[in-house]
């Protein structure tokens, strides 16, 4: 979900880092996103204090779910990698 910049109206996007995704895999890449800053094309990085509360809370709301994604995303893999070494 693309916000808007509460100083020129374009869009911000969360950050994002190759080098988490490379890092961490999918994981790492999904944890850096929900903790990391938010981005204008034209402004850069935009504190989130400068965002509506109502923006503010679905920011927190996305955050959470991408932890959540990132945690589904592991137990996923342990469950695989377990079934794998059950089925040897």
């Amino acid at each position: 979900m693309a916000y808007r910049c509460p100083r020129c109206g374009g869009e911000v996007q969360r950050g994002a880092n190759a080098a988490a995704g490379v890092a961490g895999g999918a994981v790492g890449a999904l944890l850096y996103a929900a903790f990391g800053s938010f981005q204008c094309k034209k402004c850069g990085p935009i504190p989130k204090r400068e965002f509506p509360p109502e923006v503010r809370q679905q920011m927190t709301l996305g955050s959470v779910g991408l932890i959540v994604g990132a945690v589904v995303l592991i137990v996923v893999v342990i469950g695989i990698l377990v079934a794998l070494q059950a089925f040897r």
